[in-house]
């Protein structure tokens, strides 16, 4: 009898933790997968709404920044697309270590990041 409940109990344990047995049936499952609108553009890096994403500066002095290098580019056509920490106010240019890889920034043309008071990487 003892036997029996520690079975079921083990049982009832493994399929509450979704673990598969033997004489377990086979069963779908649904994704929900949320697209981003067009009115927030995500940040590349965070995979969150990009701060000062758009054409005007944002309220906290950053320049339009954006989620991705190909837009930044169209915005920039005349001027060379950066990286911007937003917390550190740094920028970094393309082929340096840290271009495109903190946790918090976004793609910025560097004349709007230097009139925004950001300053250039020392590396």
């Amino acid at each position: 009898m003892i036997r029996r409940l520690c079975a079921v109990a083990l049982l009832v344990f493994a399929a509450s933790c979704g673990h598969k047995d033997a004489q377990s049936t086979t069963s779908t499952t649904t994704t929900t997968v949320q697209t981003p609108s067009a009115a927030a553009p995500m940040s590349a890096a965070t995979g969150m709404p990009a701060a000062g994403a758009g054409n005007a500066p944002s309220a906290n002095g950053n320049p339009p920044g954006f989620a991705d290098e190909a837009s930044a580019k169209a915005h920039c056509a005349t001027d060379e697309v950066v990286w911007l920490n937003l917390n550190s106010k740094i920028y970094h240019l393309k082929g340096t270590h840290f271009y495109g890889t903190t946790k918090h920034g976004e793609y910025a043309c560097r004349k709007e990041a230097d009139a925004a008071g950001d300053r250039n990487s020392k590396s």
